[in-house]
C-alpha cells in the first residue's frame, strides 16, 4: 500500500470539503507521515524538511511499531492572517544550533518518542539520552503527526469548538488515522474538565474506531488490533514538569509493553 498516496488523497478531499464551507483554505494545514527528505539550512529562523515521499512509504511499510501523534490543531499565532504550513516538515529546531530543540511542545515530543521506542527491553531514564539523540530519533523513526482540526488556529482552542470541527470532518478523519494504520496513538490533550476518559481525541478513537480498553491511567489497548493509545497531556502543558510529563508516561508504556509481549511482535 502507498500510505503517502492515500493520505494525500484523503487529505484533498478534506481541503475541498473546508473550503465548501467557506473556510480559508491558506490556513489547511496538511500532516500525516513526517517527511524524511533533505532539510533546508538556510532559513533564517528554523529548518524545513522537504518530502521523499518513496522513502516515507518504504519507512512506514516496513516500520515494525508506527507511531502517531495526535493534537489538537496547528498554532499558526493569533494573527488572522497567519497561513499555514505543512506539518510534515517541521524539525522543531532553529538552524542556527542543530541540537536546539525549540519550544516546550517540540521538546515533550521528541523526548517521549525517544523514552517509549528506546522502553521496549529496558526502561528508558530522563536523563538517558541527549538531545541529539532526541532529535535523531525525531529525524529518522517512522513517525506521524495528525492535528484533529486542520484549520490552524491560535494558542488556544476552546473544547466546544474542538469538538465541533471534529464532527463536521469526522469522516475525513476516521478515514486518515485508519489509512495510516500506527500502532501506538499518542493521544495530546488530557483535561481533568473532560468527560469520559479526559481527553476528547482519546474519546473520539474510542467512540468512531478502536475498542480501548484502559490498562492504566496513561495506556488503552485494543486486544483485537493491537493498538495503543496513550492518554496524554498537551505537549505544551506547563501543569507539570518535563521530567514527570516523561516518567509518567514512559514508565506507564514500558510496564504495559513487559505484559503484554505480543503487542511488540504482531508485526
Amino acid at each position: 500500500m502507498n500510505f503517502v498516496e492515500k493520505n494525500d488523497s484523503i487529505l484533498q478531499k478534506w481541503k475541498e470539503q473546508i473550503e465548501k464551507f467557506g473556510e480559508d483554505p491558506e490556513k489547511f494545514a496538511s500532516d500525516g507521515i513526517m517527511f524524511r527528505g533533505e532539510i533546508d539550512q538556510y532559513l533564517a529562523d528554523e529548518n524545513e524538511r522537504y518530502s521523499n515521499p518513496e522513502k516515507e512509504n518504504e519507512l512506514w511499510e516496513n516500520a515494525p511499531i508506527r507511531y502517531l501523534f495526535l493534537t489538537k490543531d496547528q498554532n499558526a499565532g493569533d494573527d488572522d492572517e497567519a497561513k499555514a504550513w505543512d506539518v510534515r516538515g517541521e524539525t522543531g529546531r532553529s538552524n542556527k544550533d542543530s541540537s536546539n530543540i525549540r519550544y516546550l511542545f517540540y521538546r515533550n515530543l521528541m523526548y517521549i518518542l525517544y523514552g517509549i521506542i528506546n522502553s521496549e527491553d529496558t526502561l528508558c531514564g530522563y536523563e538517558d539520552f541527549t538531545n541529539e539523540q532526541a532529535i535523531q530519533t525525531y529525524d529518522n523513526a517512522p513517525l506521524a503527526r495528525v492535528n484533529v482540526k486542520k484549520q490552524a488556529g491560535g494558542s488556544s482552542i476552546d473544547n466546544k469548538k474542538l469538538k465541533e470541527h471534529i464532527e463536521r470532518y469526522k469522516e475525513f478523519l476516521v478515514e486518515q488515522i485508519t489509512a495510516l494504520d500506527a500502532d501506538v496513538l499518542i493521544c495530546c490533550g488530557y483535561s481533568e474538565s473532560i468527560e469520559d476518559t479526559g481527553n476528547i481525541i482519546l474519546n473520539f478513537l474510542i467512540k468512531e474506531i478502536y475498542n480501548f480498553t484502559k490498562i492504566n491511567e496513561w495506556i488503552y489497548y485494543d486486544d483485537k488490533t493491537k493498538k495503543v493509545a496513550i492518554n496524554a497531556w498537551h505537549l505544551s502543558y506547563r501543569g507539570v514538569k518535563q521530567k514527570d510529563f516523561f516518567e509518567g508516561l514512559v514508565t506507564a508504556y514500558h510496564k504495559f509493553i513487559i505484559e503484554h509481549p505480543d503487542f511488540i511482535k504482531h508485526r
